[in-house]
């Protein structure tokens, strides 16, 4: 993994983060009708001929939280894969398409939308919100808030994101694995 400081649970900045979240690809790679992958799959996948699994995580707590990507990989291709998933992030720092922004904006409201579904998903959301905002937000409010995140807020958080020093979590062949400085 490699991580940099995010933003606490039910701030603006959270929900930006989770709108860069799904712009750089969450959740596995998936083939429907010829191909879907996202862009960290498509960026790290000329560099590996193995198995592997690239996502971006975004972790809200209640005073901070953690930014960054899950890399799975081959010790021996890890870094290459670690490196080109690096560049995706980077190109955020000149903004995106507004398709690429709405989709991402709508993959937010389908996960918190989804959250809400059940009991323990509202009991888990709003307790958390309520603790670290003070009270919590329907679904409908946060949904409102997710529509209003621009491209220039994309920007900033990709550019506060890319600009931080990340910390590298590593376990199994790590003899491939970039140095810290390498990465900056």
């Amino acid at each position: 993994m490699c991580l940099v400081e995010g933003a606490a649970a039910g701030s603006q900045e959270a929900l930006v983060l989770g709108v860069l979240k799904y712009l750089a690809g969450s959740g596995g790679a998936s083939v429907t009708h010829g191909g879907a992958y996202s862009k960290l799959i498509s960026a790290a996948a000329p560099y590996t001929q193995q198995p592997f699994s690239a996502q971006c995580v975004n972790i809200n707590n209640v005073n901070t939280g953690m930014f960054g990507l899950s890399i799975s990989a081959a010790g021996a291709e890890v870094g290459d894969v670690l490196k080109a998933s690096i560049g995706v992030m980077s190109g955020f720092n000149d903004g995106v398409s507004d398709e690429a922004l709405g989709a991402a904006k709508n993959k937010l409201k389908l996960e918190i939308l989804s959250e809400y579904e059940s009991n323990l998903g509202v009991r888990a959301a709003t307790g958390l919100e309520s603790i670290a905002a003070g009270s919590p937000s329907s679904a409908s409010q946060l949904c409102g808030a997710i529509d209003s995140i621009t491209n220039e807020e994309v920007m900033e958080a990709a550019k506060k994101i890319n600009g931080s020093a990340p910390i590298l979590v590593s376990y199994g062949n790590v003899e491939n694995m970039p140095l810290q400085r390498e990465l900056l």
